[in-house]
């Protein structure tokens, strides 16, 4: 066997070519080590940008402090196939600019302001809590307890 037949050359090939193929993959996954996964903060603010975008969404937020002081805060989310199948049937148009919401996500692990809910997200929409519906039925919004109408 000789590297210049091209037999062995092809035999070569297929294992460079299924290791080239997974490193996207396997550099993809890394939430974990970004985010603190044991711990959930909530995060209020007003909508800016909401990205629907593969491999994952993003929410963009001006969060204003205590100080008054405005930052910019962003929450990473699934994707928007995920989203839209997976129990809380997201949309596009889920998030507007403007809107007022209220997230727990697991924040940034070095302090920045960014922060994680890829599933089971609580998130409240202009005083309206934005509920998980069975899985393919939507998402749902509850009525808010003062009987206010639904926005």
């Amino acid at each position: 066997m000789k590297l210049s037949d091209p037999v062995v050359r092809r035999l070569l090939l297929v294992p460079v070519l299924f290791v080239a193929a997974m490193a996207p993959a396997v550099a993809h996954h890394g939430t974990a080590a970004s985010y603190d996964q044991n711990t959930l903060v909530t995060v209020a603010g007003v909508v800016t940008e909401f990205r629907w975008r593969n491999p994952h969404s993003s929410l963009h937020l001006d969060v204003t402090g205590s100080d008054g002081k405005v930052t910019q805060y962003a929450i990473e989310l699934a994707s928007p196939g995920l989203m839209a199948r997976q129990g809380n049937g997201w949309t596009r148009k889920t998030f507007k600019a403007g809107d007022k919401v209220t997230f727990k996500v697991h924040p940034s692990k070095t302090g920045a302001a960014v922060g994680e809910c890829l599933f089971n997200c609580e998130v409240t929409i202009n005083g309206v809590k934005l509920t998980n519906a069975a899985a393919g039925a939507g998402a749902t919004r509850q009525a808010p307890a003062d009987g206010r109408p639904i926005p």
